[in-house]
């Protein structure tokens, strides 16, 4: 099956380069619109609506109206649905992966920051928040001495929302 870029190349070609690409580009976000119609009722739409906008003298695309009876356009119309339909097909069967991909860059930019977190000393404001949080739950400091921003962060953490074990 031929992709919807090499379709392109070989549709419509009266029409000038610039009409194309705005025909197309239309046509597209169009399709994906009513991407829940049969191809010869996004064409009747498409069609209803342009020849509307051409009665109130305001056509997007003046140049296609003379088009609309022409078994060509109709047949290329068809052929550009149709590679629209299986690239929307195609996009939704990728996208689990998709999905699974960026949980795996989320997990591994996540791992990063706490890596460097863990290199770094706690800030001013850092320490004197794990103080507050601390007296104001109760708990009792741990050294801060050698401490990271991770180790506050993740006692900051566990003081104001604490692990479902510590309940047991």
């Amino acid at each position: 099956m031929l992709n919807i870029y090499q379709i392109k190349q070989n549709l419509f070609l009266y029409l000038t380069p610039r009409q194309k690409s705005q025909l197309l580009s239309y046509l597209k976000s169009f399709i994906k619109k009513h991407a829940n119609l049969s191809v010869e009722d996004i064409f009747d739409k498409f069609a209803e609506e342009e020849n509307y906008y051409n009665e109130i003298e305001n056509p997007h695309f003046e140049f296609v109206i003379e088009y609309f009876e022409n078994e060509d356009f109709y047949r290329e119309f068809k052929l550009f649905a149709g590679a629209v339909f299986e690239e929307l097909k195609y996009k939704e069967a990728q996208k689990p992966i998709l999905e699974a991909q960026k949980a795996k860059a989320r997990e591994f930019r996540k791992k990063a920051q706490d890596f460097k977190m863990s290199k770094m000393k706690p800030t001013k404001k850092q320490l004197y928040y794990y103080e507050k949080v601390a007296k104001a739950h109760g708990v009792p400091l741990n050294d801060i001495e050698n401490a990271s921003r991770l180790d506050l962060r993740n006692w900051i953490m566990d003081i104001i929302e604490p692990s479902e074990d510590a309940g047991d």
